[in-house]
């Protein structure tokens, strides 16, 4: 009967660290939704008109007010959550994003709407660094790894979701109503939250853990000296272009020049096949670096065959959709590779300041995206892509503005080969 007992306890403590991982993970997965948001042509329109943009160029600037939000609060947000109690922060800045969504879908004040998705930016800190830092509370070390790519895949799952079935929404109910729908689902998150997040197994009422000893400076200090850090993040940053560029923002409006007989729903579904392809390939691709036995082979692969992709999506051999849906779902899959970054960043700190060190490199791959976005938007009206433009001169900016992603994915082999090998450190 103790041992029955005992085993009911184990499953119990099983049930809690998923539900207090994984509600945290679902914030996640929302702010991923309001980050790819954009990522059909019809919300893209719906904003366009509501706020009165006229060119792709101010469109892209006001998209990019998220990942400025990122960026610039994500080091602090790592602080505070080594200060604070993680589910008061998760809950407070969850309920500011369901605020934000809200007040999104009600104005139609340009300067207000970037404000508030200025605002999402800041509280995707929070849902992007919280599930990582409560994992090692609740799962041993031999289950991070898996953790850690579940929570990945579950967050690129709102990528996903914020493409066709947003689109299905757009189509039934109009831009209006969808983001009515958008802010309710982040009500029902705020409540798994309340729910079930915890703190740790040990102290469920959210006591902080102490402080390691380093100020945020010695911190710091010591994460910037270490070139692995910042090889690491541009790695993952560059990868992830695809994301937050084809995927997030501009993919449709490419396809739309590719094959003008494309529907919106074509268009969005093959988008759509780089999140997917994206949750096929982060276990995948840190499977393939376990049995090379090598960081540095694997992520040298993945930047090569991530270029090869882009060329041949760049020049197709056919415009069909099957071209188009088996290419963007191998663009996923391969800048997956980006994933293997992480452990990189973890074999090369030590633990008192691997925090800093993750904080440090995720500001440089979203300083990334922050920039590669109104980027993109300011390069297709430097070659010619204007409000009045014709469709051939529209196709031919953007034609030249997509070089972007090839040019990335060279400086990503850069990188990888100037990386440090750091498996055998495991």
């Amino acid at each position: 009967m103790a041992t029955v007992a005992t085993q009911q306890e184990q499953q119990s403590i099983s049930l809690k660290s998923i539900l207090a991982v994984f509600s945290a993970g679902a914030f996640f997965f929302y702010s991923f939704i309001q980050m790819t948001l954009f990522s059909t042509e019809a919300m893209k329109g719906f904003f366009m008109d509501k706020l009165a943009l006229s060119t792709v160029s101010e469109f892209g600037s006001f998209a990019g007010t998220f990942l400025y939000g990122t960026v610039l609060l994500l080091i602090p947000v790592g602080v505070l959550l080594d200060k604070v109690s993680v589910k008061k922060v998760v809950l407070s800045m969850c309920a500011v994003a369901v605020v934000c969504v809200f007040g999104t879908a009600l104005t139609d004040n340009v300067l207000i709407a970037s404000v508030l998705r200025f605002t999402l930016g800041i509280a995707h800190c929070v849902a992007f660094m919280a599930p990582f830092r409560l994992a090692p509370r609740w799962f041993p070390s031999s289950k991070l790894a898996l953790i850690s790519g579940l929570l990945v895949t579950f967050a690129v799952f709102g990528g996903w979701v914020s493409g066709a079935p947003v689109l299905m929404l757009l189509d039934t109910f109009g831009g209006q109503t969808t983001m009515l729908i958008n802010g309710g689902i982040g009500i029902v998150i705020f409540i798994l939250i309340a729910l079930f997040v915890k703190d740790s197994p040990e102290d469920e009422n959210g006591n902080q853990e102490e402080d390691n000893g380093l100020s945020l400076i010695e911190g710091l200090k010591l994460a910037a000296s270490n070139s692995q850090n910042w090889l690491a993040g541009l790695y993952i940053g560059l990868l992830n272009l695809s994301v937050l560029l084809l995927g997030a923002v501009w993919g449709t409006t490419y396809l739309k020049f590719v094959n003008p007989d494309f529907s919106e729903a074509t268009s969005t579904g093959i988008i759509g096949m780089i999140f997917i392809g994206t949750m096929i390939g982060s276990p995948l691709c840190g499977w393939i670096s376990d049995q090379l036995q090598s960081r540095k082979k694997a992520m040298l692969g993945g930047a090569v065959l991530s270029l090869a992709i882009m060329l041949l999506i760049m020049f197709p051999i056919s415009t069909g959709a099957t071209y188009f849906y088996t290419l963007f779902l191998l663009l996923g899959i391969i800048t997956a590779a980006q994933t293997i970054g992480y452990p990189v960043i973890g074999e090369s700190n030590n633990d008192e300041v691997l925090g800093t060190a993750n904080g440090l490199s995720a500001v440089v791959l979203m300083g990334i995206g922050a920039v590669g976005q109104p980027l993109f938007g300011w390069l297709v009206s430097y070659f010619g892509g204007h409000e009045n433009s014709t469709p051939e001169a529209l196709q031919t900016a953007f034609q030249a503005a997509i070089w972007v992603m090839p040019i990335a994915f060279i400086l990503a082999c850069i990188c990888s080969i100037s990386l440090k090998e750091t498996f055998k450190k495991v």
